[in-house]
């Protein structure tokens, strides 16, 4: 079941409300703030996950190459913080993709 709110069938006096509702929550700097880093957030979660592939495949690469274990130890911390930082933003991708494919065969 489907619900659109565009005003249709309410009173003068509940669109007067949903009016004053929509005009505060467009005036409130915070919520636009949090919207705005919350949007954000998922493109720097991918950068960050871009950054740290990066440096997990040069530490596997000098690993191997000199066989030291600093960097054996480095590499296995990296790769964990990148499978850490990695699967819930493929989770995420999984969902939307489900989802769009969902909406697709409803249409």
């Amino acid at each position: 079941m489907e619900v659109v709110m565009d005003g249709a069938g309410l009173s003068d006096h509940e669109r007067r409300a949903l009016s004053a509702i929509e005009a505060d929550l467009e005036a409130d700097r915070s919520l636009r703030r949090i919207l705005r880093a919350a949007h954000a957030g998922p493109r720097r979660r991918v950068l960050a996950a871009c950054l740290l592939g990066a440096v997990t495949l040069g530490l596997l690469v000098a690993a191997a190459v000199t066989v030291s274990p600093p960097l054996i130890w480095g590499f296995a911390a990296a790769w964990t913080l990148t499978v850490l930082l990695t699967l819930p933003l493929a989770g995420q991708w999984i969902r939307r993709r489900w989802q769009r494919r969902e909406h697709a065969e409803r249409l």
